[in-house]
C-alpha cells in the first residue's frame, strides 16, 4: 500500500522497438528503439545496432532507463515483450547475453525506483512505427527526443 505523499506515484514508461527487413535476408536490417512517457507528452526514439528483437527490446528499456531516470526518479516501464520481461525479472538467469545482464544489474541497482512489467497493447509501438516511416518517407532526418 503506498501512504500518499510518503512517495510520488512511479510514472508509466511504455518502451518498444522495430527492426526493419527483419524477413528479407537480402535487404540490411535496421532497428529503431523508442519510450513514451504516459501523460506527460516525453518521448524519445533513436536508431539501435541490434538486429535481434529480444536485444532491440532490451536496448530499449536500456535507453528509457538512461534517458529518464535523473528526471523521472519513480519509474514503471512496460514492454510488450514478455520474454524479455520474464527474464530480466527472473531472480537468477543461466548464461545471460551480455546486454541482458546489463539490463538485470540495472534494475537490481535501481530496484526501489525502477520497476519493468509487461504489457500486450503498446503505446510507444505507434512512436517507433511513426517515426520510421517518417524515415521512409524522408520526413525525419535524424533519430532524435523530445523532454
Amino acid at each position: 500500500m503506498r501512504l500518499p505523499g510518503l512517495l510520488p506515484k512511479p510514472k508509466r514508461v511504455y518502451v518498444d522497438a522495430k527492426i526493419l527487413n527483419v524477413h528479407d535476408p537480402t535487404l540490411a536490417r535496421k532497428a529503431y528503439v523508442g519510450y513514451l512517457v504516459d501523460r506527460d507528452g516525453r518521448l524519445g526514439v533513436r536508431q539501435v545496432e541490434e538486429t535481434e528483437s529480444d536485444d532491440a527490446e532490451v536496448r530499449a528499456i536500456l535507453f528509457a532507463i538512461l534517458e529518464l531516470e535523473d528526471t523521472i526518479g519513480h519509474m514503471t516501464i512496460i514492454c510488450d515483450h514478455e520474454s524479455v520481461v520474464a527474464e530480466a525479472n527472473k531472480e537468477e538467469v543461466r548464461n545471460p547475453s551480455p546486454l541482458m545482464r546489463e539490463l538485470r544489474e540495472t534494475l537490481k541497482k535501481n530496484r526501489k525506483t525502477i520497476c519493468l512489467q509487461g504489457l500486450q497493447a503498446n503505446p510507444a509501438h505507434g512512436i517507433v512505427t511513426a517515426f520510421v516511416n517518417a524515415l521512409k518517407e524522408g520526413q525525419a532526418e535524424t533519430p532524435q527526443s523530445r523532454k
